[in-house]
């Protein structure tokens, strides 16, 4: 300890109590949440899909929502993935700061749903809920990564070629395949008034073995275009940061509503946007397998998400998607 002074001693000491205490918080705050919405049955008439065994037209964009906030985009024969997260970590393991690694067959159902070969995954921020799988579906996939500094660094630590990493910041744009991609500003919800795993990786290390390891980094939007098509993607964000009204209007807004943050900025964001469509994403239990089926998870409160639309104060179509079921934006 020679060298360090008794502020940084305790610092050291004092962090892992931190994220204890923030993970119990988040637990206590689950398990004493109203119990929410089992299913999508009470909204059928919002999910869209496409027909069953319908073959994909050329010239279209096509969504399949892979739960959390992951979605498989393809246009022209190839394949675009964000966030896509299939392990479904539990509530004990994350809250308590247990030992959680990607779970092989869990990877290997979701990748059954999805294109053998993936042009690029594309990360929101470095959450365990949005990059411990990634770096296993791009070896799986031949997928490269589009993402900040810390999801970077994060992935290359768990074993991937650096030269597989494309990183980028708002204000970006990169065009891979059929692909526009445009890199916006964005924040995070915050949980209590607290951000959640916040910080930063700025260099590679070794790989991440619980969710505190996998700090917020830097987090951003995306818009996607493709065949006429224009999408905006986020993961969820405060009232202080909105879209920038001058990409509307986007033919598809997915937008996170996970948290209070997230649903206070929504019909700011929806405004800003001017969206044909409008897709509220990362509502769903992701403590759960996705096998079990989609549930909405219990910090979620879609009932606010739609009152605007029922009153009719929006004239976006709202939408929704079931787990691995395709959708053609018309």
């Amino acid at each position: 300890m020679q060298g360090r002074s008794a502020k940084q001693i305790v610092g050291n000491l004092t962090k892992p109590r931190i994220c204890l205490s923030l993970g119990f918080a988040v637990l206590v705050l689950c398990l004493s949440a109203p119990v929410a919405l089992a299913s999508l049955d009470k909204y059928f008439a919002l999910v869209v899909a496409d027909s069953p065994g319908a073959r994909q037209a050329p010239g279209i964009v096509r969504v399949t929502y892979l739960g959390v906030n992951g979605f498989q985009f393809e246009a022209s024969g190839h394949a675009l993935l964000v966030d896509p997260y299939f392990t479904r970590a539990g509530l004990t393991a994350v809250a308590l700061q247990q030992r959680i690694q990607p779970n092989e067959a869990r990877i290997a159902f979701g990748l059954q749903h999805i294109r053998p070969h993936v042009d690029a995954v594309l990360v929101t921020h470095a959450h365990f809920d949005h990059l411990l799988d990634v770096p296993e579906i791009m070896r799986r996939t031949n997928a490269r990564l589009v993402a900040g500094v810390t999801a970077a660094n994060l992935t290359i630590s768990c074993g991937v070629d650096h030269n597989h990493c494309l990183v980028v910041q708002p204000g970006s744009m990169r065009v891979i395949g059929p692909w526009r991609i445009r890199v916006l500003p964005a924040t995070h919800d915050r949980i209590l008034g607290w951000l959640p795993f916040g910080g930063t990786k700025t260099q590679p290390g070794s790989c991440p073995t619980k969710a505190s390891d996998w700090p917020l980094g830097e987090p951003m939007a995306f818009l996607i275009e493709a065949n006429g098509k224009r999408i905006y993607i986020d993961s969820g964000g405060t009232p202080e940061v909105l879209p920038p009204a001058q990409i509307a209007p986007v033919d598809l807004a997915i937008l996170g509503v996970a948290l209070p943050d997230s649903r206070k900025r929504f019909r700011a964001a929806v405004a800003r946007l001017r969206p044909k469509y409008v897709l509220p994403s990362h509502q769903d239990d992701f403590f759960a397998p996705a096998e079990h089926g989609f549930a909405f998870g219990k910090l979620t409160d879609f009932r606010a998400v739609i009152r605007p639309f029922q009153r009719h104060e929006i004239n976006s179509h709202l939408i929704l998607l079931d787990y691995f079921r395709a959708w053609t934006i018309p």
